[in-house]
């Protein structure tokens, strides 16, 4: 449950984009999107063999670690305005899926 926080985390992250610190914050957790988008995955994937009980975070799992791997299509050379336009649509959906997925982990580690 501790990689859900964590996966939680990183999505909020996207929101002090503006903020210049925070900004190359962000840029040097970009490497580290994708593994641990994978390993929210798993861990999500395995939260639901637990019983109903952990349906939410394993639910927020796959969200989440889907979220952080979207963002490896940043990292594409050929993006296009297309790839624009699907990233502002995705940054609308990143923080409440990011705050749900923090209160799913915080859930899953009190059960």
């Amino acid at each position: 449950m501790e990689f859900l926080l964590l996966g939680g985390m990183i999505l909020l992250m996207s929101v002090l984009n503006k903020i210049p610190v925070f900004e190359e914050a962000n840029k040097s957790l970009l490497g580290l999107k994708l593994p641990i988008g994978i390993v929210v995955i798993v861990v999500g994937i395995a939260s639901f063999s637990k019983g109903m009980a952990f349906f939410l975070p394993g639910l927020m799992g796959l969200l989440c670690g889907m979220m952080l791997i979207m963002d490896l299509l940043k990292l594409l050379p050929s993006s296009s305005e297309s790839l624009e336009k699907a990233n502002t649509a995705l940054i609308g959906w990143q923080i409440p899926i990011g705050i749900v997925t923090i209160l799913a982990a915080i859930i899953g580690m009190i059960r």
